[in-house]
């Protein structure tokens, strides 16, 4: 027996080690960035908090366009005819103003007025909780290094029973204990990857997609008879695809792939 632990006991004593680790590093995980100040999201920031800046850029555009205010021109370009949203957000009024001469969606996302105005709009959201700040991403990433330490343990027995050519076990013991190394290390591999947004944020959107999942696309909603309120709602919680069902050829326009997140066929029945 090496270190006077069998092989199968150290087996059950490691898998245990694992399991506290991994609930050391998501309750790190869920408890950074709990606390939030300031009024909620709008539609805009909750696209962003969904999907980053593409899909706030794309929710803030379609909203120009819902108001009448964008058309579709020559050679894909774009161009803000009318006015703005009654009080827009900082984004949209942003991207009107930068649409304000034709050009086109790639060079919309590159006008320095609307990268100020993300800039400006992250900020706010790290501001009052619902981005997290480098240092609470560091302290998500710190709580798995009991995982790492864990693993490291275990190939230590495995490196001392080769080398010194002790038993750390039968076969299945030493294979188990192998594989297991192998998948705490990646499983704290996978954890290191920190999200942008905090707790907070994250329970907000998982309500708000759970008060809304009739706009779920996955559900294949009807959009007769819906205002620009729901089309915008349903973008910015679950993603750009309701634009292609309401304006399709604008979606595309502005960087919507058909192609992507097109939801699953129904099974049809099997024929006997």
């Amino acid at each position: 027996m090496l270190w006077g632990v069998s092989g199968p006991l150290f087996l059950l004593d490691y898998l245990g080690a694992v399991a506290v680790a991994v609930a050391v590093a998501l309750a790190v995980r869920e408890s950074t960035g709990r606390r939030t100040r300031g009024a909620t999201p709008d539609q805009v920031e909750l696209a962003y908090l969904t999907d980053r800046a593409l899909l706030a850029c794309q929710v803030g555009v379609a909203a120009l366009r819902r108001a009448g205010g964008v058309s579709v021109g020559d050679l894909a370009t774009l161009h803000a005819e009318g006015p703005p949203p009654h009080r827009p957000a900082a984004l949209v009024r942003a991207l009107h103003t930068a649409l304000r001469r034709p050009q086109t969606w790639a060079a919309v996302l590159a006008d320095p007025d609307v990268g100020r105005a993300l800039r400006r709009m992250v900020g706010r959201l790290v501001r009052d909780g619902w981005l997290l700040t480098r240092a609470q991403r560091r302290r998500v990433a710190l709580g798995t290094v009991p995982l790492f330490l864990v693993a490291a343990v275990g190939v230590t027995r495995l490196l001392e029973s080769a080398v010194e050519g002790r038993t750390a076990g039968g076969p299945a013991s030493v294979a188990g204990l192998l594989l297991c190394c192998l998948a705490t290390a990646l499983g704290g591999w996978w954890l290191t990857e920190v999200p942008e947004t905090g707790a907070a944020a994250r329970r907000l959107l998982r309500r708000l997609r759970r008060e809304h999942a009739d706009l779920d696309p996955e559900r294949r909603p009807t959009w007769a008879g819906r205002d620009t309120d729901a089309l915008l709602t349903a973008m910015a919680l679950f993603g750009p695809r309701p634009l292609l069902a309401v304006d399709p050829a604008f979606a595309v326009q502005v960087g919507v792939d058909p192609e992507r997140g097109r939801p699953r066929p129904e099974r049809k029945p099997a024929r006997r």
